[in-house]
């Protein structure tokens, strides 16, 4: 047994432990203050040399190794929670916070970096280079990682590689995906308001109705895909429906909201294009005002093709289950791909579920949860990365 996996052993309570706390005490993109002070404290308690004002709420962390002149890998996890309730209700460690929720498994990244930073700063003085920790807020609300290469975290000291991972309830504990090329794709979103004229539902010829354009256009949206090739992913999903509020008064307005993801930027271009001409078409037909508001920050994520196989050959005893090819990550988006467009980048999917019910529901889901032997693997694959690039097997 190395001294990675004795770490990993010594320290695994301390990492599950962190999972808990955080996961109890949930904070949403760009108000994670109790989160960066816990964060914070646990990196003190290592004697991590740390820096605070990153994107608000963002923390850099130092360990230099034995070489500071060597090179740098950064690795990153993201801190931020989403909007929802948790149902979660036989957790000791369920959410305290109304309408709020680690439901896309950031308190697992944030564990694993943290357990990672224990390891290194621990066997610091065998790595011929440093490592850089990117604990990063606002991944959910897309304002993140952009703020955090603005304010600098890739500089003084200059990274030279980077890596992050996410879990995947789709995928067994034991796996990971790590393939080349894109791993996620441009994450789009648009809201459709429509403005009629509101009246008695008795006497629908003296108002303008828009609940009736707002059905075509949820229609028409979703034929919108069967106009790019099966072979390029494109999603068109709408998620939000409203308009009106009672049984006999048709309302002013109406609106519908969703989500776009494409991996190809013709693609992304034909969604927004098509979906303009449907929207401005079917107003004028049915006599009502509209406001399109179409937004996309984000780009997909890209694996450097060179760094794949040494990868696997780092973490090819962490994952017991081997490699496995994942799918449905592929058609979300993060904000990593801030970094990985600027820099030689590995993002890592790992398998978080188990064979009970209770690891398998979806990402976004007021029930996720993982196998939390999933923080362990994280956090080794972390280390073992960063112990094998610093010295030379990259």
């Amino acid at each position: 047994m190395d001294k990675i996996t004795k770490l990993i052993k010594q320290y695994s309570q301390e990492m599950i432990e962190n999972r808990r706390h955080i996961h109890k005490y949930p904070e949403l993109g760009g108000e994670e203050i109790k989160t960066s002070n816990y964060i914070v404290k646990e990196l003190e308690k290592m004697g991590v040399e740390v820096k605070t004002g990153f994107a608000k709420t963002g923390i850099q962390g130092m360990i230099y190794g034995k070489n500071p002149n060597g090179k740098t890998i950064m690795i990153r996890a993201d801190i931020d929670a989403l909007p929802m309730e948790e149902m979660n209700e036989e957790l000791e460690y369920k959410s305290c916070e109304k309408g709020k929720m680690h439901a896309c498994g950031h308190d697992v990244h944030t564990a694993a970096l943290l357990g990672a930073a224990r390891i290194l700063s621990e066997i610091k003085e065998e790595l011929n280079g440093n490592v850089k920790l990117c604990f990063q807020p606002a991944e959910e609300t897309v304002g993140g990682a952009d703020l955090m290469v603005e304010h600098g975290i890739l500089d003084n000291p200059k990274v030279d590689y980077v890596i992050g991972m996410h879990v995947e309830p789709n995928e067994k504990i034991g796996t990971v995906a790590i393939e080349a090329g894109p791993v996620s794709s441009y994450p789009d979103f648009f809201e459709i308001k429509l403005k009629g004229k509101g009246g008695h539902g008795s006497f629908p010829a003296k108002s303008i109705d828009p609940i009736l354009p707002l059905v075509e256009i949820y229609n028409q949206l979703n034929l919108i895909p069967k106009k790019v090739s099966p072979l390029e992913p494109c999603v068109v999903q709408i998620c939000k429906m409203k308009g009106g509020n009672y049984n006999a008064i048709i309302p002013d307005e109406a609106e519908l909201a969703g989500t776009v993801r494409t991996h190809h930027k013709h693609n992304r271009e034909l969604v927004k294009n098509m979906m303009e001409k449907i929207v401005k078409n079917i107003s004028e037909i049915y006599g009502v005002e509209y406001n399109l508001y179409y937004r996309g920050k984000t780009f997909p994520v890209i694996n450097t093709p060179e760094y794949v196989e040494k990868v696997k050959e780092s973490v090819k005893n962490i994952f017991d289950k081997g490699f496995v090819k994942n799918e449905s990550f592929k058609i979300g988006g993060d904000d990593f791909c801030f970094f990985s467009e600027n820099l030689p980048a590995t993002f890592l999917i790992v398998g978080s579920a188990n064979d009970s019910k209770e690891t398998q529901y979806p990402l976004h889901n007021p029930r996720f949860n993982v196998d939390e032997l999933v923080i362990l693997k994280g956090a080794e694959a972390f280390a073992r990365i960063a112990f094998d690039y610093l010295n030379g097997k990259y």
